[in-house]
């Protein structure tokens, strides 16, 4: 007898998968390395700017030499705060970013262990390269200052941490993760440059560097839904936020204290926006 209906038994019984857009996961890894690339153009302007010409370098040294001439002086919280980061170690680091990749293992996501990992750790790695083996700083104001700051190592250091933590974290997690993370990265950054030990874009350059890793790292294959919009905005949105913090800073002639908030808010704003960026998880098939 004929079967009714017009559907056929075999399709009706057939389970439902989801299309994913052809070049989807193509599309996917250009975005994230023409992000990276596009940042990587804006580290290499913000150095030139700020550390290969003179006018950059009286901006950058006069906030340098008020935080100098005033270390120390902070008491309270704050000079508790300052002693705290004056003892961090490479140890620490490395028990950091062992803890981060066991997050994720814990949870049985190997790729996210490899990515949180690669991020926390890589985002250290490059500052260090850059900093003490690519970069120089020419003394073009005879001020003596010649040895090389830029990037920050001490806000890579938090801020690829927290970065590879909101990685290897499940979903629930990232919203107080990321504001904890943020909180965190940026009082490094900011304490960094209050008291004298760096330039306000070497904190820049730290948080255009985790954003550089961030992204190369989405490169790698994932099951994840992921949100192209949002990883544009990572980087668009970091770049465009170090322009306006040396404006604010440099062509606005803004004491010390404005100086280090603005710088500590950029990079409490990568973490904001790479936390948005990320990937949602998908379960594995039962």
């Amino acid at each position: 007898m004929p079967h009714s209906g017009g559907v056929s038994t075999t399709a009706a019984h057939q389970p439902y998968t989801p299309s994913r857009p052809r070049g989807g996961r193509r599309t996917w890894s250009w975005v994230a390395l023409g992000g990276a690339w596009w940042q990587l153009v804006a580290l290499g302007v913000l150095y030139y700017v700020c550390v290969r010409t003179a006018t950059g370098q009286t901006h950058e040294n006069r906030l340098h030499a008020q935080a100098v001439a005033t270390r120390g002086a902070e008491t309270g919280w704050l000079r508790r705060a300052f002693d705290l980061v004056d003892r961090l170690e490479p140890q620490h680091l490395v028990v950091g970013i062992v803890l981060v990749g066991a997050v994720a293992l814990l949870r049985g996501r190997p790729v996210r262990a490899l990515q949180a990992v690669v991020v926390a750790g890589g985002t250290l790695g490059l500052t260090e390269l850059l900093k003490l083996v690519l970069l120089e700083r020419p003394d073009l104001l005879d001020h003596g200052w010649s040895s090389n700051s830029l990037p920050s190592g001490h806000t890579a250091a938090v801020l690829g941490l927290v970065l590879g933590l909101l990685v290897a974290a499940p979903r629930w997690l990232r919203f107080p993760l990321a504001l904890a993370g943020a909180a965190a990265a940026g009082a490094m950054g900011a304490f960094v440059i209050a008291d004298g030990w760096h330039r306000v874009s070497d904190v820049l350059a730290s948080a255009l560097v985790g954003s550089i890793v961030f992204c190369l790292v989405q490169v790698l294959p994932s099951r994840d839904r992921r949100s192209r919009g949002a990883l544009v905005s990572v980087s668009v949105l970091v770049p465009v936020a170090c322009a306006a913090a040396l404006v604010v800073v440099y062509a606005g002639g803004v004491p010390l204290r404005t100086a280090y908030l603005v710088a500590g808010a950029v990079v409490a704003l990568t973490v904001l926006a790479a936390a948005r960026a990320l990937p949602r998880e998908v379960r594995a098939a039962a």
